[in-house]
């Protein structure tokens, strides 16, 4: 890891080098973060002061967010920026208040830019409980591979996964790709589980004087951000109505939804336990 910050000191002649070192996740060490902090506060060269920034907020070690935040005073517009984006990457959102003080009297269109940006990213982790959370469950591609009424299904299929999974003890849904929840949920050494589907079938029959509709749906666990495949889920369910009903293609539809919102219900019955051997 030395020889790691050794480099971005001596790379650090363009700052779209630096940058690169958000992205990173480097392992922390205190002799590292001690320098990083030393060249943040009393370095002259701007471009290291920058490279201290963001190597700062991605270690989330013990004081970096007071001088992430002294940072935001920095002559340098460059360095200002740094430390906006790298307290969105340290996620903490005790740095909110500095960051909105900052915001009004920032003069620099980008800059200002940058903390507006990380105080959307730090906003969005308050509401999340996070004690009582045991992992973030991202919801991926729902997809309706039945050949029955297309893009509509799929996104029955989404919204009744998205409701289903959030009634599951421990897990916080998030419907997309989001950094910020992600950055946080790694601080707090919370796992992240990527939730993907497909109504596999729907289709119609018949039983008993009735016209019925079965669905099935399957979904696929991962592990972000190993991408790696840690179980499967499948689910089955059968809605039904008259066969007078059958004119009526709004009533159709509506009795097809259930069969998917059912099949839903029956796959993600067991999703505490499936989402906790994700996690071993």
């Amino acid at each position: 890891m030395r020889g790691q910050w050794l480099c971005a000191r001596k790379c650090a002649s363009a700052l779209s080098v630096l940058v690169m070192l958000l992205a990173a996740s480097p392992t922390v060490d205190a002799q590292d973060v001690a320098s990083a902090r030393r060249d943040l506060s009393a370095s002259d060269d701007f471009r290291l002061r920058v490279s201290a920034a963001l190597y700062l907020g991605k270690t989330h070690s013990d004081g970096a967010r007071a001088d992430l935040e002294r940072a935001l005073t920095d002559a340098h517009p460059a360095v200002r920026s740094a430390a906006a984006a790298a307290l969105a990457a340290y996620g903490d959102s005790l740095a909110i208040p500095a960051l909105e003080r900052k915001i009004s009297q920032e003069a620099s269109p980008s800059v200002k830019s940058q903390m507006q940006t990380s105080l959307e990213t730090l906003k969005r982790g308050i509401g999340i409980q996070w004690p009582k959370t045991r992992y973030v469950v991202q919801l991926g591609v729902m997809k309706n591979a039945s050949g029955i009424r297309g893009d509509e299904v799929g996104q029955v299929l989404r919204s009744a996964t998205k409701s289903r999974a959030q009634g599951v003890a421990g897990a916080y849904v998030l419907e997309s790709d989001d950094p910020g929840i992600f950055r946080q949920a790694a601080q707090r050494h919370i796992p992240v589980l990527a939730l993907d589907g497909s109504v596999t079938r729907l289709l119609q029959g018949q039983a008993n004087g009735h016209v019925t509709f079965n669905a099935q749906v399957e979904y696929t666990v991962r592990r972000v951000p190993e991408q790696t495949l840690k179980g499967t889920m499948i689910g089955g369910a059968t809605s039904m109505g008259s066969p007078l009903s059958m004119k009526n293609t709004i009533i159709v539809a509506e009795l097809q939804n259930q069969a998917v919102d059912g099949a839903v219900q029956s796959a993600l019955q067991g999703a505490d336990q499936n989402f906790a051997k994700a996690l071993k």
